[in-house]
């Protein structure tokens, strides 16, 4: 014991004796409770199953997210796989043009 851990203990020492050690040893462990609480409501400190479900629950949304806007922009990238192809062919005949005007 370091001379902080005597500190407390003289402090302590005397509310035990007026108020009874009970009284006091009560007061400590609802004060230990109420942090416990209090970092298990602010999320520190989370069950090891239900941290595991809420990933699994995520992975899962992510998943179903992930489908759903693919599903949604397929359309779109058909239309512009159709265009850059449109556009390709378009530059080389515009290309071919071009080299039988120069020629003239």
């Amino acid at each position: 014991m370091d001379s902080n851990d005597v500190a407390n203990l003289e402090k302590l020492l005397p509310l035990a004796d007026k108020y009874g050690l009970a009284y006091i040893i009560a007061l400590i462990l609802l004060m230990i409770f109420l942090v416990l609480l209090r970092s298990i409501v602010k999320g520190n400190l989370v069950p090891r199953e239900l941290l595991e479900r809420a990933e699994e629950d995520r992975d899962r949304l992510q998943n179903i997210l992930d489908k759903e806007r693919s599903d949604f922009m397929a359309p779109t990238l058909e239309v512009l796989q159709r265009l850059k192809i449109d556009h390709s062919v378009g530059n080389k005949n515009s290309d071919d043009i071009n080299e039988e005007d120069r020629g003239g």
